[in-house]
């Protein structure tokens, strides 16, 4: 008796069974590949006192009690829900409070919007790949404290700042390029 999603004929019973076989080959590549083992060594190199902290920071940061509604998050139901205070000590007062507040909506927001990006534009997911292997280069490369290229000399600090900088531009270029996209789609 055969356990594979009957075929239909839009072909997704053919599109769930390579999925769940690629799921397989992944798993299967990181089982034999050790990684597994590594991760386990590596968390256990963690100090107790270490993960307490983290588990109990993580559970503070992103409990959904700090979440706020949509009715919050917007201001349905205030007076003056979006206004922008004149005296310069008051606004930086409201920005702080805001930022404190609505924390976790802008992070999710700002997630919802990366995941959108990622979907509209795949160059982005080609970019960051890019991006994370320069990264990995660079850290390898300058594990000494310096890095040659040429017949120069570059300290390790220097040239993470530069890479740096590179990763900022980029990741302008790359919200620019999607605010453009999708002004041009609504207007």
């Amino acid at each position: 008796m055969s356990m594979s999603a009957p075929e239909n004929p839009n072909g997704q019973g053919s599109t769930l069974s390579t999925l769940v076989g690629v799921m397989n080959s992944a798993k299967e590549k990181w089982d034999s590949s050790g990684a597994s083992e590594a991760m386990s060594n590596f968390s256990a190199s963690i100090p107790d006192s270490t993960k307490d902290y983290i588990s109990a920071t993580t559970g503070q940061l992103f409990s959904r009690d700090r979440l706020r509604t949509v009715s919050v998050y917007f201001g349905i139901g205030e007076e003056r829900p979006f206004y922008v205070e004149k005296t310069p000590s008051l606004l930086v007062a409201r920005l702080k409070h805001n930022v404190q507040f609505f924390y976790l909506n802008y992070l999710m927001l700002t997630a919802v919007l990366f995941c959108l990006t990622l979907l509209i534009s795949p160059s982005a997911i080609i970019g960051i790949g890019l991006l994370g292997a320069l990264w990995m280069y660079v850290i390898r490369a300058s594990q000494s404290g310096s890095l040659k290229i040429g017949g120069t000399s570059l300290v390790a600090f220097c040239l993470l700042v530069c890479v740096y900088i590179f990763n900022r531009f980029m990741t302008y270029l790359a919200l620019t390029r999607t605010w453009l996209f999708t002004y041009r789609t609504c207007h």
